[in-house]
Order: C-alpha cells, then sequence, then structure tokens
C-alpha cells in the first residue's frame, strides 16, 4: 500500500514541477508582444522619416540603411533570447509580410500619390501600414 501512495506523491510532485515549468517560460516569453509592438512603432518612425522627413536625396539612403540595421540589430537580440514563445517568429513573419504588402502595393503607392510629403499624412498612413504589428502583439499577448 506505501508504494502506490509514494507513487502518487510522485506523480503530484512531477506535474507540480511540470506545471511550475510551464508558467516559467510562459512568464519568460512576455517580451515577445513588447518586441512586436516597438517593432510597430519602428515601423512607423523608418516610413514617416523616408516618405515625409527625407524623401529626396542620400538621406532617403541613410534611412534606408539605418532601417535596416535596426531590424537587423533587434531580431539578433531577440534570437539571443533564452525563451522565443510559441507562434513567435510565424507571428513576425506574418505582420511583416503584411506591413510590406500595405506599404509598396495598398496603401504606400495611393499616400505617395495623395499625400506627397504630408507629415501628418504619411503618420497617419504608417501607423495604419503598421497595424499588423500591433495585431500580432496583441495576439501573442492572449496566447
Amino acid at each position: 500500500m506505501g508504494t502506490e501512495e509514494d507513487g502518487r506523491v510522485s506523480a503530484r510532485a512531477v506535474l507540480d514541477e511540470a506545471a511550475r515549468v510551464r508558467e516559467q517560460a510562459r512568464r519568460s516569453g512576455r517580451w515577445h508582444s513588447g518586441f512586436l509592438a516597438a517593432f510597430g512603432a519602428v515601423a512607423i518612425a523608418w516610413i514617416v522619416l523616408l516618405e515625409s522627413v527625407w524623401p529626396h536625396g542620400a538621406a532617403r539612403a541613410y534611412v534606408t540603411a539605418g532601417g535596416v540595421l535596426v531590424v537587423g540589430a533587434a531580431n539578433w537580440w531577440a534570437e539571443r533570447r533564452q525563451v522565443l514563445p510559441a507562434g513567435a517568429s510565424r507571428r513576425l513573419a506574418v505582420a511583416g509580410v503584411a506591413w510590406f504588402a500595405l506599404y509598396l502595393v495598398a496603401i504606400g503607392p495611393v499616400a505617395r500619390w495623395k499625400l506627397e510629403e504630408s507629415l501628418p499624412g504619411w503618420t497617419a498612413a504608417a501607423t495604419v501600414m503598421a497595424l499588423p504589428f500591433f495585431i500580432a502583439a496583441w495576439a501573442g499577448r492572449r496566447a
């Protein structure tokens, strides 16, 4: 009889430890939602700088290069984290593709045609284009 009870205690201890580790991993992965929201904010700033503040000349190339460096550094930092939440890479990829499509195909050309270099107009357009990042951050927080 003692071994059966010992087995239950042992099984309960293993289950409790598994629940504790799962909760710790979930808490350790919460950073990714903020990361996606920051990505959205950087996307807004990058588009506004590129299309409204410095739309011509060498400054445009510098803003493009700076944006590539910031995104590369952010991705390098994210990959070095100990915990990457389940579905995090997929959420970032889907949001990035949606943002890029909105910028290149849907909103970007219309905004360039209608808004020219309007700072408030490009800020609004860039915010709409960055929505996929904010939606992915919200979805990641709920997961």
